[in-house]
């Protein structure tokens, strides 16, 4: 698993520098950055969010041609991935007419389709690639600033869409079609009303806000900051168990591993608590509950976990992908990207597009064992580094904040985001890019 971690400065591709100079890869980061928050957007007919996934394939591409890339540690594996489910979804067209089954009210074509599942990974790809880029070329600083930046405005505009939605105030209508057809929702069942801000639905700004959150923690160089407190009431205030516990989770698991006991780590743990509480705070002036609603969001966590506890994953409103697990049998190569979400629309009857709600079990119907496999020593490459690294007698709180992002995403892909996000792009770049610091601190061989 450490061979994805040699040589991570090792040159990909060289060529005379002009575009590669930064100015304009900085700038198409902040823009594709804010494009990726627009989801529940459209521009023209197209979504926004589509369009930052395209632009940083080309702003990647740009700089390949005139500057030199460098291997991310553990990148060879997420290549080798991509390859892969290139050729299983491409032997799998020669054997099923997959376009017959597509749902009937399919916001696509079957081309088209398919070829936007190979374009989220290539935007994926490429945003890990940008960004280690970019830290390469001394902007560290500058990819750690601006998610801060741009999620204290999301959360800004979160609030405000929250409350104009409550009292009937003006808002800029959201033009993407929602997850379940027809216009995004604003009402969910739930005991109070949910932040969905500029997303299509409260777990996708939740999860989107995890990393800003993080990050700016110790963007400041001081734990505790209005920023923090202000992004995570905004986080609560989405209701989205995924975020939360994927949150809480991540940064529990970084801290146990560096040691909760130690001075500086239970500060980080008294601040981070104090913090929590704080955006607690916010979240009980602003929340709005349904009628026979509660705004008390540790007993509505508690009633909504209680099941899953006691009964197991049956008991989550998503069941019914359980149900489709235990049925189907894990196939050994996997049936194609897009194929498996059309197999499984086809299953329940659904005339959309039905997502598999967790990373994990969409690349293991879509890839295969060996895609799934792929997958995981690709995810859990950083994390054998980060646990070194954090039972270290000295490690900082900038790293750790770092490893909690990341672990947090590896809890909220089982349970939310079927696909691959630049957010986590953006968490798995810096990562890397610190633990590679980290190593040449210590004076080891990267």
């Amino acid at each position: 698993m450490d061979s994805g971690f040699r040589d991570p400065v090792k040159k990909l591709v060289t060529r005379p520098t002009s575009f590669g100079s930064s100015c304009m890869p900085l700038a198409a980061y902040i823009v594709l950055l804010f494009g990726n928050a627009l989801e529940a957007y459209n521009l023209g007919s197209v979504p926004i969010e589509w369009l930052a996934n395209v632009g940083l394939i080309i702003i990647v591409v740009l700089v390949a041609l005139t500057d030199r890339l460098y291997v991310v540690p553990g990148s060879k594996l997420l290549l080798w991935f991509f390859l892969w489910g290139l050729f299983v979804t491409g032997f799998n067209i020669l054997l099923n007419d997959y376009a017959s089954l597509m749902p009937p009210l399919a916001t696509t074509s079957y081309p088209v389709f398919v070829s936007l599942r190979f374009v989220k990974i290539l935007s994926f790809i490429s945003a890990i690639y940008l960004v280690y880029w970019l830290c390469a070329r001394g902007h560290e600083d500058f990819i750690i600033k601006w998610p801060v930046i741009i999620g204290i405005f999301i959360s800004v505009v979160a609030v405000y869409i929250y409350i104009a939605q409550v009292y009937g105030l003006p808002e800029l209508p959201k033009t993407r079609m929602g997850t379940g057809g027809g216009q995004p929702s604003t009402v969910f069942s739930y005991a109070f009303h949910r932040a969905t801000g500029t997303f299509r639905e409260p777990s996708h700004l939740g999860e989107w806000l995890v990393l800003p959150f993080f990050l700016s923690l110790f963007r400041r160089r001081r734990i505790l900051n209005i920023h923090t407190i202000f992004i995570g009431s905004v986080l609560l205030l989405t209701g989205s168990l995924t975020g939360i516990i994927g949150a809480v989770t991540g940064f529990a698991g970084a801290v146990l591993l560096a040691n909760p006991f130690k001075f500086r780590n239970l500060k980080t743990v008294l601040c981070f608590a104090l913090v929590f509480s704080l955006a607690l705070v916010i979240f009980y002036i602003v929340v709005m509950p349904y009628a026979g609603g509660t705004k008390n969001l540790f007993r509505l966590i508690g009633h909504r976990l209680a099941p899953i506890i006691t009964g197991g994953p049956m008991q989550l409103n998503r069941d019914y992908i359980y149900r489709y697990i235990a049925d189907a049998p894990f196939p050994l190569f996997g049936y194609g990207l897009g194929h498996a979400n059309i197999l499984l629309s086809k299953y329940f009857g659904a005339k959309l597009v039905t997502s598999f709600l967790s990373l994990y079990f969409y690349f293991l119907f879509s890839t295969g064992i060996l895609g799934l496999a792929l997958l995981c020593l690709f995810l859990f490459c950083p994390v054998t580094r980060a646990v070194m690294i954090l039972k270290k007698s000295h490690t900082a709180d900038r790293f750790l904040f770092m490893s909690a992002a990341y672990f947090s995403w590896l809890v909220m892909f089982a349970v939310r985001s079927e696909e691959f996000t630049m957010m986590f792009a953006v968490t798995f770049a810096l990562l890397a890019y610190e633990i590679h610091q980290q190593r040449l601190r210590r004076g080891e061989q990267p």
